[in-house]
């Protein structure tokens, strides 16, 4: 626990008896820096130098001062370990990172919870959290509801993930208190283990921020009401038509995320376009007279035109990639992790939870692993994966080589993340070194 001090009038008060022994060794004079009203600096002068053990603060400062996100920047390219903690009227939150990735993240704000999250997507009931919380701890929650087929392990995964982002996303937001840089070793087993590309995190948290203040100007909080002005025109995004049959003029913007599964800035950037598109309007109360029923979406026209995507323009060659060393080094991963779980007799049922979180397409978009499954002894279909990236590499992108490493680390992380609720700590452990192992082989020239 760390010690605290009062500050009552001229005199620095400590509120516990830790408070004292915590300034030995600090003996000097020092100069009280001016910063923001949350933080108190003391530089001493002159300076002596020396350190102290691991956990130690290594930076300090005002979120005001400059955005976050260029602070987390530089612990991505630095690949940086340890703690960056935020204090805001809003709450404390942190983020943990493992070599400048993002392995983990915690809050206090009670909205950043995982039965909070699991609730608001509607993957649970509000009832089935607080029962499952009744009978196990908070940290136990997640897996308390799959083990009672409430919850599918790839949803547990797909909501953990998702409340992991979103305290990323508060962090780089905040404006206003005070961040900490803490050197600290990082122990994967508080909590689930993941790992999320920290640049993609601040990509996606930047272009959210942007946008959202675009949003604001016609929605300015999730507690509008919204009625559908005129049906489909067969032209909607997927989640565009289901959140148009949806509207009835008496559900609010946060209710329609709830039923929609979307987050708030999901359910919001539907909205916004179904009010430009003149689909839908927004109001204060909700309609009193029942909604016309829901109009049926018009099918989308399947006849390519030049004007589609599907008559892209003529591409170049693409470079010669061979993706069999690729394939055969993760199913040697996935066979491993699968070994493993065999170990504590629950094989079967990792391999089914695998297979319905591939078939759900839960665990990438990518096309390549389009009708794949797991084989008994952990592994995908080497022929079929190859050949569903030759039949997509169109689709991959400039680097189609990447694009499917990362579909394949996709899927290895959720196979890290359920092997993880299943294996004691040390084996656990033991198997994240041999797979980082096994992945450096992909990077040796």
């Amino acid at each position: 626990m760390m010690p605290r001090f009062r500050i009552d009038g001229p005199q620095l008060v400590p509120e516990d008896r830790h408070g004292p022994s915590a300034l030995s060794g600090r003996a000097g004079t020092y100069a009280l820096m001016p910063t923001s009203p949350d933080l108190l600096v003391f530089s001493r002068t002159p300076a002596e130098g020396g350190s102290i053990p691991t956990p130690r603060v290594v930076m300090s400062g005002d979120a005001s001062g400059f955005p976050l996100s260029d602070l987390i920047a530089f612990l991505s390219q630095s690949r940086w370990s340890g703690v960056i903690r935020v204090s805001s009227p809003g709450g404390e939150r942190s983020v943990t990172f493992r070599e400048g990735e993002v392995r983990g993240a915690s809050s206090d704000d009670p909205s950043d919870r995982l039965g909070e999250v699991l609730v608001r997507l509607g993957y649970v009931e509000r009832a089935q959290v607080e029962t499952a919380l009744r009978e196990h701890p908070p940290s136990k929650v997640g897996r308390a509801l799959v083990e009672k087929g409430l919850l599918q392990a790839h949803d547990l995964f797909k909501c953990v993930t998702h409340q992991v982002s979103e305290i990323f996303h508060a962090i780089v937001l905040c404006r206003e208190g005070s961040f900490f840089l803490v050197d600290q070793p990082v122990d994967e087993k508080t909590g689930h283990i993941i790992q999320l590309s920290t640049q993609s995190l601040l990509m996606d948290s930047i272009r959210k921020i942007d946008e959202l203040a675009h949003f604001r100007k016609r929605i300015p909080h999730g507690r509008l009401y919204v009625a559908r002005k005129r049906p489909s025109d067969g032209k909607l995004e997927e989640d565009e038509d289901r959140v148009l049959a949806m509207l009835d003029g008496r559900r609010t913007i946060l209710e329609l995320g709830h039923a929609a599964r979307l987050s708030e800035f999901d359910i919001t950037k539907v909205v916004f376009r179904l009010l430009e598109g003149g689909f839908a309007s927004v109001m204060d109360k909700p309609l009193m007279v029942p909604a016309a029923a829901a109009p049926t979406p018009v099918p989308r026209p399947q006849t390519p035109s030049a004007a589609t995507p599907s008559s892209p323009p003529a591409r170049a060659a693409a470079p010669v990639v061979d993706p069999r060393p690729v394939a055969r080094v993760f199913n040697f991963i996935f066979r491993e992790i699968r070994d493993e779980v065999a170990k504590q007799g629950m094989d079967r049922e990792f391999i089914a939870a695998a297979n319905a979180a591939l078939s759900g397409q839960a665990l990438s978009s990518s096309p390549v692993l389009e009708g794949l499954a797991f084989a008994a002894d952990g592994s995908l279909p080497e022929p079929k994966l190859i050949e569903g990236f030759e039949r997509h590499r169109a689709q991959l992108g400039s680097e189609p080589l990447a694009s499917f490493k990362q579909a394949l680390s996709d899927v290895m992380f959720f196979l890290l993340f359920q092997a993880g609720e299943l294996l004691e700590s040390r084996a656990d452990e033991d198997l994240a070194r041999r797979v980082k192992e096994l992945l450096a082989t992909l990077e040796a020239p």
